[in-house]
């Protein structure tokens, strides 16, 4: 390895990763808090108690996780508004996965990837990759269209109650019943995917982790992870 090390993070990017981080965080503990019953449980039932006994009752508790939803939509969008171009724009054409062939590519790549972890297909060379590998381009992608179907459900699940009138259409229980049902099912996804996140930052390539604490990633690192990058980058005069 060499001492090299290159910027691939601002500041501000590293700050919106940490905030999204941290909104996520509080977002399971008080959703988690908000399902109870019998016949819906998916923690322990001394947690939703826990939680809304904290909270003053499960109203409040839903307050709460909708106020910190709303807050962590609004940066997003503020932020996606004034760095469009400059930050947004060049992070989805990298990550997100649109075509057929492009999502072959990708889990062909994420199962030689996932193959080499348990000492298997050994021979099988992972294709060279880009700024993002094919795990990273599939996750993002299913993250960034959750949380778009996370937000729009979240939104009407808490402000349909307030101004419509559930008895008089039937209409919009059921879209609240649905949205119910795709809120939850995104979340899990997310969460699903946010595991395999953290193993791979803190375990496997801790140097990802490191590009979201300081910027800075050894070049070595992305010449031997990332070679198709790593070659844009020489084309850039960036290494």
């Amino acid at each position: 390895m060499t001492d090299k090390m290159l910027r691939v993070r601002d500041k501000k990017t590293i700050r919106l990763h940490w905030f999204n981080a941290l909104c996520w965080l509080l977002l399971i503990i008080s959703g988690f808090g908000i399902i109870s019953g019998d016949f819906v449980r998916v923690v322990p039932g001394f947690w939703p108690e826990f939680m809304q006994g904290l909270f003053g009752g499960n109203e409040n508790l839903v307050l709460t996780h909708a106020i910190v939803g709303i807050t962590w939509m609004i940066v997003f969008a503020l932020f996606i508004l004034f760095n469009f171009t400059s930050v947004v724009f060049p992070f989805l054409k990298n990550v997100l996965v649109l075509t057929p062939m492009a999502a072959i590519k990708d889990t062909w790549s994420m199962v030689v990837t996932l193959a080499h972890l348990f000492g298997l297909m050994k021979d099988t060379p992972v294709p060279p990759q880009g700024r993002y590998n094919g795990a990273q381009r599939l996750l993002g992608t299913m993250i960034i269209f959750c949380s778009l179907l996370i937000a729009a459900s979240g939104l009407y699940l808490f402000f349909a109650p307030m101004f419509l009138s559930f008895a008089e259409t039937a209409l919009y229980g059921e879209i609240f019943r649905w949205a119910l049902v795709a809120h939850s099912a995104s979340v899990f996804l997310v969460i699903i995917g946010l595991i395999a996140h953290i193993y791979f930052a803190v375990v496997e390539e801790p140097e990802s982790l490191e590009a979201m604490k300081s910027g800075n990633v050894d070049v070595d690192f992305i010449k031997h992870h990332n070679a198709l990058w790593y070659e844009e980058l020489k084309q850039e005069g960036k290494v």
